[in-house]
């Protein structure tokens, strides 16, 4: 008797645990789609291309300065004393060092700019596959340009990616 009231209360348990429980509707999206067509990354671009020609100039004005440097060496170090060769020597291997470090500098500035610029865009294209899934009532969106899923069941997972153009304004 123990044994069968104890079944029954797990059975119980169990339906009532089934009744209780959500039903969970799936959705999933490639944003590197949508990515590409966001018409923000036209002004990015516009901006780092700017930004890689002023530092470009940067390093082109320095080295300008190396080679005049080095020419002059070259056609002075024969009428120069040892003294002076090494002193010239010493300044042409210090101005390259300055170089090399302009142009690392350059490219982490370039890379600290793109990071700037495309953090608003990535966050806009978040926030809209967000403000869909909220308002769909998703309990899960997928993300499937950053690890394709290996299986979709298109009638259990709704591709979302035409609801986030739209509520970006993307009309491709």
């Amino acid at each position: 008797m123990r044994k069968l009231l104890f079944f029954l209360c797990i059975a119980a348990a169990c339906v009532s645990f089934r009744a209780n429980a959500q039903t969970f509707k799936f959705a999933h999206v490639n944003t590197a789609e949508i990515w590409a067509l966001m018409p923000d990354l036209d002004s990015v671009k516009v901006k780092l291309e700017k930004t890689g020609r002023e530092l470009q100039a940067i390093l082109d004005e320095s080295r300008a300065e190396v080679d005049k440097k080095y020419k002059e060496y070259e056609e002075n170090q024969k009428t120069w004393s040892q003294v002076v060769i090494e002193s010239k020597q010493a300044e042409l291997l210090e101005l390259n060092k300055r170089i090399q470090t302009q142009e690392q500098n350059a490219q982490a500035r370039l890379q600290q700019e793109q990071q700037k610029l495309v953090e608003p865009v990535q966050k806009k294209l978040k926030d809209a596959v967000d403000k869909v899934g909220k308002s769909n009532g998703f309990t899960y969106v997928f993300d499937i340009s950053i690890g394709s899923p290996i299986y979709v069941n298109e009638t259990q997972s709704t591709d979302i990616g035409a609801l986030v153009k739209k509520e970006l304004g993307i009309s491709k």
